[in-house]
């Protein structure tokens, strides 16, 4: 029914103003009911004329043969989103003698670009000339008789009689609309005065609540109070830059700069409006697929944020309108769904952004020219806005207070369920006290373990320190022959010696330390292709193996601790390497799959027997067809470790072309805290 609602007050609007009369070309009077009444209003009096490429001279249309071009408006003027051209106005001043002193040009152009006035004028010898004035939002304030929001032009000395033509040019890429009223000066400071205060209580009060709910979002866990409290002070900044304020007092000689101000703070404002609904009304949990659409509309205002940043609002402003309303009347809907699953706090947001959808629908009407430009539709905005802000507030409260409820309620519950849990949780403790002294028991048989495995590791130092020492006696053994090739091959079954020996001390450290309950990883952001190559390159100065590398052209970038990392690749490589011929190519495959990337290495050996495939991954396992190889059985058992401290997994498996395959999997993107 609301759609329909809206509808009839559109169609209902769009009569009124189809069926209102076209004013004859009467002149405006100033005379006395004119200074009893304060002012003469010019609508039914303005008569308009386009001017497609904005070519025409006050002189050219000022022309006798001009004059059946101009068109009589049925009330104000309202020419639309025009950034091409110019629109020309004309209207006729009739002074009654005795009262051409101290009257005063209104005009209502909050949106104009550009306002060039020609102002009849008595000379000093009685002739009539034109004054010109140049008056808009892209002219400084200073050139209007006073600073004021409102362009406002003293009328002095009118010529009595008449009448006399007042010629207005309006321009600009912005909304073309125009209000207005010849002023006596008293009534238009108070109107003045009033409209001041009007703005100032609107704009106060949108601050308060915007201090408020930030208030309130600092000290309850629920961000909507702060995307409300961001949504209220764009709304009151960009209100503030619609009545002229900012362009008044902050700017008054840098117009452009204010109007950049106001067309950014367009987009701005839609942009907080659409991050606060997407909170307000839970999207990603009520409405998963239309979140999709929502962030569509997020990226496209963000792109008409830096459109006007860059100065070309002019080209996105339709759109910018249209966006506005399509989202009130999305919401609205989404609303609707929400009061049908029983969300009580969902009326006021139903209430709020239904009043904004109708405003917003009259206030498009209007500046696509389809409705009037009167007080209600230039105005009803602002009044829609007020309710809506006000409605998805208390929407707010209303859920806090619900949420307290269910607090208490739940806290009721737990109150009650306290002393039946009391008993069951004395029970529990006792065997908590049982266990832990079986879990020190276990220890103790562990350490022993421990003590063990050290004394079986030690034996492991033997053999390369017996190579060390046997080659280091064969160098520097006076007796024997030191020819260089005898001494380059015992350095080298040093160094490889010395290798083994410190790869074990990194085993078994590597193992203490993934162990540790102390254990702290420092990941940070590294290319995972550029690493790779690296330790390919350092394994190709120390063995004859073929190593294939694959990676994107692109590269891959992962957020991982780089000693963990090489400690993984290593034993996966080490592992290959071992276990594989020695004429074999070993291939290492780098790539992503959706927000993970995946290292595969694969070897061309025998593989792994089927009995032991879900048992490698063990501590301390070894399977039996390799007992010849040295190890303690640690290696694969690490880089499983790793794997789950990154976040990620790894497996093994058979290649369908023979050797052994493992498959690591790690998260791209940064963890909250390692497993």
């Amino acid at each position: 029914m609301l759609p329909l609602a809206v509808g009839f007050l559109l169609l209902t609007l769009f009569a009124a103003h189809a069926a209102a009369p076209i004013a004859a070309e009467i002149p405006v009077e100033l005379d006395a009911a004119a200074q009893e009444r304060g002012a003469a209003e010019l609508a039914g009096h303005l008569q308009a004329l386009h001017d497609p490429d904005g070519s025409l001279s006050q002189a050219q249309v000022s022309a006798p043969e001009m004059a059946e071009r101009f068109a009589p408006l049925k009330a104000n003027f309202n020419g639309g989103f025009t950034p091409h051209g110019a629109w020309w106005l004309r209207f006729d001043l009739q002074v009654q003698p005795g009262f051409a002193e101290e009257w005063w040009l209104r005009l209502g152009v909050p949106y104009v670009d550009y306002v060039d006035v020609w102002i009849p004028e008595r000379a000093a010898d009685g002739t009539v000339s034109l004054r010109h004035r140049a008056l808009g939002g892209m002219r400084p304030v200073s050139q209007r008789d006073l600073d004021t929001p409102i362009s406002v032009l003293r009328l002095e000395p009118l010529p009595e009689g008449g009448p006399h033509t007042v010629w207005i040019r309006v321009s600009g890429h912005r909304t073309l609309s125009l209000t207005g009223g010849v002023w006596r000066l008293d009534a238009l400071a108070s109107d003045l005065q009033r409209k001041t205060l009007e703005i100032a209580g609107v704009i106060g009060m949108v601050i308060l609540m915007a201090v408020v709910t930030l208030l309130l979002g600092l000290s309850l866990p629920d961000r909507k109070f702060l995307w409300y409290s961001a949504y209220l002070a764009t709304s009151a900044v960009l209100f503030a830059c619609s009545e002229n304020l900012i362009a008044v007092m902050l700017l008054p000689e840098q117009p452009q700069l204010a109007v950049r101000i106001h067309n950014v703070m367009m987009c701005l404002g839609l942009l907080t409006a659409l991050l606060f609904v997407r909170s307000l009304l839970d999207m990603p949990t009520q409405f998963p697929r239309i979140t999709r659409l929502f962030h569509g509309l997020i990226a496209l205002t963000t792109l008409g944020l830096i459109i006007a940043l860059a100065g070309r609002y002019d080209v996105i402003a339709p759109a910018i309108n249209f966006t506005r309303l399509f989202t009130a009347l999305l919401v609205i809907a989404l609303c609707v769904v929400l009061v049908r699953r029983g969300q009580p706090s969902a009326w006021p947001n139903l209430i709020g952004y239904s009043v904004f959808g109708t405003v917003g629908a009259v206030h498009f009407a209007k500046n696509l020219d389809w409705l009037p430009f009167t007080a209600f539709t230039q105005y009803s905005y602002l009044i829609g806005m007020m309710v809506h802000l006000i409605a998805i507030f208390f929407g707010l409260g209303l859920r806090v207070r619900l949420r307290e409820r269910q607090a208490l309620a739940d806290s009721l519950i737990a109150g009650a369920r306290l002393e039946a849990t009391v008993t069951e949780r004395t029970t529990a403790l006792n065997a908590e006290v049982l266990e832990r002294q079986n879990t020190e028991a276990q220890l103790r048989v562990a350490m022993d373990e421990q003590r063990n495995f050290l004394a079986m590791v030690s034996h492991e130092f033997r053999t390369p320190l017996s190579i060390i020492g046997a080659s280091a006696q064969m160098i520097v053994d006076e007796r024997l022959p030191t020819r260089p090739e005898d001494v380059q091959r015992e350095a080298g079954k040093i160094d490889r010696a010395a290798q083994r020996m410190n790869a074990l001390v990194d085993t078994l450290l590597a193992d203490e330390w993934l162990e540790s309950s102390a254990m702290q990883i420092h990941a940070r952001e590294l290319d995972l292709c550029a690493s790779l190559r690296q330790l390919i390159q350092r394994y190709a100065r120390g063995s004859d193996r073929d190593i294939t590398f694959e990676c994107p052209p692109q590269g891959l970038s992962l957020f991982a601790d780089p000693m963990l990392l090489n400690i993984l690749l290593d034993n996966l490589l080490e592992n290959a390497i071992k276990y594989s011929p020695a004429n074999t190519a070993i291939e290492l495959v780098a790539q992503r799959d959706g927000t993970d990337q995946l290292i595969t290495v694969r070897d061309h050996g025998p593989g792994i027997p089927s009995a032991d495939i879900g048992q490698i991954f063990e501590r301390f396992y070894r399977s039996a067809t390799v007992k010849r190889q040295p190890g303690i059985g640690l290696g694969l058992f690490m880089v499983r470790r790793i794997a789950e401290i990154h976040g990620g997994t790894v497996s093994a498996g058979n290649a369908a072309g023979g050797g052994a395959l493992f498959t690591i999997r790690l998260p791209a993107a940064p963890q909250d805290e390692p497993r």
